[in-house]
């Protein structure tokens, strides 16, 4: 496994860093430098082209030396739009259009990236720093139309007038915002040209980068630190289209998320992997894949040297190529003072090395949680809010933690989730449903409305959960000693925010799992039900929310463990049971057979592990036992076959 150092370079002080930046690479084992331009620990803000001239000067002379030392010389672009606003006198400010998030209030200091005049600056920055030849231009992830503080998009006077001559008519400011929420056809049509209009503009922003950097040096890498799947959603992103705009003629290349800026548990832990493992499932394998650890504010006090190991481990499993860390902080501190860190970054190598080399040739296996491109052109807005267009995916997360090992493509089981089932082809459907397939309460009614009730038996009324209840755990065969339980349906949150929970009409030849009862206990309705239809698939309906307040607990875990195994026909290749908090990653080559099954305890406990492998499976270790058990954070990595 290869690192690289990111680095932040103060323009008094770089001679005194260079030499300091060359003690750690020989000493830690590092390979690369991304050189940053801005300390985020005093500004966000885009600098004026005179202070970039000044650090392209610094950084041609750091060059030289980091290669008479054989370490790759890279740049990463610290600030192009802005991360986070601020204050700024005059002669700081750039002459452009300024976001302008819900609030309506434009931006002190940071930038809408359709300004052409922006889009100008840019790449004539990109260009200064192109003529210190580096081997990578890396653009951090302020590059969007998002802010880190305004998190739902631009609204300002230029994409207003961008959106307004796509649609034909005039919108301002405030007419946008209002329209892209409005739960109704003309509504979407106008988030729908917001959308477009906002990846157009950024397309052709980092066409202008491309070209700028290329006619200065067309070996030079441009790569992208992306945001994550909900957020690239809500720009209307395709982030293999962007990444290779950026690119140019040459090899793709991108950070994905994966961020774990403190010490973190349970699902926070999982979504270190899993967020990482879902932008990686939206790209080609042709992308170079440049993970990031990054231990925001850069201090062992809301960051343990354990924790950022585990996230390097994490990171080497989800699928990196490379690891960048940004785990020092950005004040020119000397590295030596953070002595501990150091040892980390060079004594945890061997172990990535290893679990790199074990992982090398599998893909992540498991339930399939699909992902369509084209949701948030359909989501829908009952409450008129903004954070009802960020799609909504806590089951990445919730599954593993249940014991089920998941993957973001299409196997054997799936879970088809909300307006997924609109964006699936009619094709694509009914193969789903020739398989074994999880519905959630929304993709179950958008399945009816295409007309395929009958493949999962039941069909849409329109009736909702409308009071306060529970879902009572029906059976033994499913349940086993928690039959009779009760779970919260958490209605009296979830109708605040407008979430609907349907009330399905289910075919008598539906087995039935639960039931949502009202606070004097009384049937409201069915809850889960599986079917198996005319294709010879089998169909689970959940009805209720996918979230943790109605799945972190041991009685769901038991439950969605036999569901899934009857979904496979008794051939899902493993589980683990009834062990609170240990989330298993699988990983599996298609061709040999070859397995690799990681078990991250994710809590404080020293947790208790029992397997439950397919009948396909075979553990390759020695002297293995089937329970075991974890320490706090403890991740293991089993070798496995397919028989």
């Amino acid at each position: 496994m290869n690192y690289i150092l990111r680095a932040v370079i103060h323009e008094d002080q770089w001679e005194r860093q260079l030499e300091d930046i060359i003690w750690v690479c020989h000493e830690a084992g590092i390979e690369e430098v991304y050189l940053k331009e801005q300390c985020h620990q005093i500004l966000m803000s885009p600098f004026p082209m005179e202070k970039h001239r000044r650090m392209a000067e610094i950084y041609g002379k750091m060059a030289e030396r980091l290669r008479e030392e054989r370490i790759t010389y890279s740049i990463n672009l610290a600030t192009s739009v802005g991360h986070v606003d601020c204050r700024l006198k005059d002669k700081d400010l750039l002459p452009y259009g300024k976001f302008t998030g819900e609030s309506l209030q434009p931006a002190d200091s940071v930038y809408c990236i359709l300004d052409e005049g922006w889009q100008n600056y840019i790449a004539s920055v990109c260009a200064v720093y192109a003529s210190t030849h580096p081997t990578v231009l890396m653009v951090d992830d302020d590059f969007r139309s998002l802010n880190h503080s305004a998190a739902f998009g631009c609204f300002c006077p230029i994409h207003a007038k961008a959106v307004s001559e796509k649609l034909g008519r005039e919108l301002d400011s405030g007419q946008l915002l209002a329209a892209v929420t409005r739960n109704s056809e003309e509504g979407r049509s106008v988030r729908r040209a917001w959308l477009e209009v906002n990846f157009e503009g950024q397309k052709k922003a980092a066409a202008g980068i491309e070209q700028a950097v290329h006619r200065v040096d067309p070996a030079i890498r441009i790569g992208l630190m992306n945001s994550g799947e909900a957020a690239h959603a809500l720009q209307g992103r395709d982030m293999e289209t962007l990444l290779r705009t950026f690119a140019g003629a040459n090899r793709p290349l991108s950070r994905p998320l994966g961020g774990a800026y403190s010490d973190c548990l349970h699902q926070d832990l999982v979504a270190v992997h899993q967020g990482m493992a879902l932008s990686m499932a939206q790209l080609s394998p042709e992308v170079e894949i440049i993970s990031e650890v990054e231990n925001w504010p850069h201090t062992r006090f809301t960051k343990s040297l354990n924790m950022t190991g585990l996230q390097m481990e994490l990171h080497t499993l989800a699928g990196a190529d490379k690891i960048s860390l940004n785990v020092f902080d950005f004040m020119a501190t000397p590295y030596v003072q953070e002595k501990p860190m150091v040892e980390l970054i060079r004594d945890r190598k061997p172990e990535l090395d290893k679990a790199a080399e074990l992982r090398k040739g599998k893909a992540q296996d498991g339930l399939g949680l699909l992902w369509y491109p084209g949701q948030e052109n359909l989501l829908e807005t009952p409450g008129g809010r903004l954070d009802e267009l960020i799609i909504k995916r806590e089951f990445d997360t919730l599954f593993p933690m249940l014991g089920i090992p998941v993957c973001f493509e299409e196997r054997e089981v799936n879970l088809l989730s909300g307006v997924n089932a609109l964006c699936c082809s009619r094709e694509e459907l009914i193969r789903l449903l020739g398989k074994g397939l999880i519905l959630d309460g929304d993709a179950a009614r958008y399945v009816c409305r295409r007309g395929l009730g009958s493949y999962i038996g039941c069909d849409d009324m329109g009736d909702e959960l409308n009071s306060p209840s529970a879902e009572l755990l029906c059976g033994e065969e499913f349940h086993g000693i928690f039959a009779g339980n009760l779970l919260p349906t958490d209605w009296l949150r979830l109708e605040y925010k407008k979430i609907r929970v349907p009330l399905l009409q289910y075919d008598s030849a539906c087995r039935v799992l639960t039931k949502f009862v009202d606070k004097d206990k009384n049937v409201l309705g069915n809850g889960i039900t599986l079917y198996e239809n005319r294709l010879g698939g089998r169909v689970c309906v959940i009805p209720g929310y996918i979230g943790t307040w109605q799945f972190a607990y041991r009685s769901r875990s038991w439950q969605m463990m036999r569901i899934v195994d009857w979904l496979s026909k008794g051939e899902f290749p493993v589980l683990v049971e009834d062990s609170p908090n240990i989330a298993p990653l699988y990983y599996l080559d298609r061709k040999t057979g070859e397995g690799l099954l990681a078990l991250v305890n994710t809590g404080l406990d020293k947790q208790r592990v029992c397997l439950r492998c397919g009948p396909k499976l075979c553990i390759c270790e020695d002297d293995m036992e089937e329970v075991y058990r974890l320490e706090p954070l403890e991740l293991r990595m089993i070798r496995t076959c397919i028989k």
